[in-house]
């Protein structure tokens, strides 16, 4: 802009560094301001966990998804008010969790791009777990959300124990290579043998899928966790909970990606026909 006019340069940076600092303290004050999310501190007493429930319910309140519930009822406790609010929210959210799973599967399983994919899943988590923090709402405030990413972090990608290996191994596997068979064979009339490209396609599907599944249900513990629980707990339900979703998963979006093959291969083999053919008419 100097080269225009100096004074309109030093202007419009002027204003420019002005928006930005106005920005920064803005964010400032929502973060100083934001209430703090409840905590139960472990061992907790009895006084210590009612305040627990107290804080809890006045933050529910707000929560627009829980419009149904008569907070200020007196016919159930507190713990059941609380229970029922966190149920209620687990339902609306499990169909957020399994659309982000189908999305990746199918996305993934027709990409077959490693970096691509990498950043598709990844961007997805993140989109994920803000989405559910705004079913939940007891996350209100960046630093409050700043702490269940490194909370759903630690959990995921710690390293991998025993139990979760043999899970893959000895039955996302199995389940996968059952509904295959019938998936191939239905989709795609005449193709018995499935081909490696097909299995590499679909495994890396529902390995993404089964993925998006652990870390959308560890969010919801984190989410909604009247009492908490340890990381170790929340892992191993969060895989079992993943598990119980992947054969439908599988078997809805499957025939969609064999098809998405199997189309991809004809128009392949369909211009490598035409190519060796208009070729070997040039030679004539």
């Amino acid at each position: 802009l100097k080269t225009i006019n100096i004074y309109l340069a030093y202007a419009l940076t002027g204003l420019v560094v002005g928006l930005l600092l106005y920005i920064l303290l803005k964010i400032g004050l929502i973060w100083a301001r934001a209430p703090k999310v409840p905590v139960l501190a472990p061992n907790p007493s009895e006084d210590e966990y009612q305040s627990y429930l107290s804080q809890t319910i006045e933050m529910l309140k707000y929560n627009k998804n829980l419009s149904e519930i008569d907070f200020d009822s007196n016919i159930l406790t507190k713990e059941e008010l609380v229970t029922m609010a966190f149920d209620i929210l687990d339902k609306k959210s499990l169909p957020l969790i399994k659309g982000n799973a189908n999305t990746i599967f199918i996305s993934t399983a027709i990409s077959q791009n490693g970096s691509l994919d990498s950043i598709l899943v990844l961007t997805s988590m993140v989109k994920m777990i803000w989405q559910l923090a705004s079913v939940y709402q007891t996350r209100p405030s960046l630093k409050s959300m700043g702490k269940l990413y490194l909370q759903v972090a630690s959990v995921i990608f710690m390293a991998r124990s025993i139990e979760d290996a043999d899970i893959i191994e000895d039955q996302l596997e199995p389940l996968i290579a059952a509904i295959l068979g019938e998936s191939i064979a239905s989709a795609i009339p005449g193709m018995v043998p499935i081909t490696n490209l097909v299995v590499s396609s679909i495994m890396e599907g529902s390995i993404n899928a089964y993925l998006t599944l652990r870390v959308g249900i560890v969010t919801q513990a984190y989410l909604g966790m009247e009492v908490p629980q340890t990381k170790s707990f929340i892992r191993k339900h969060a895989s079992l909970q993943s598990l119980s979703y992947m054969g439908s998963i599988i078997a809805d979006n499957s025939k969609l990606v064999i098809k998405s093959i199997a189309t991809s291969v004809k128009k392949a083999s369909s211009n490598t026909a035409k190519k060796w053919f208009g070729k070997k008419g040039t030679a004539k």
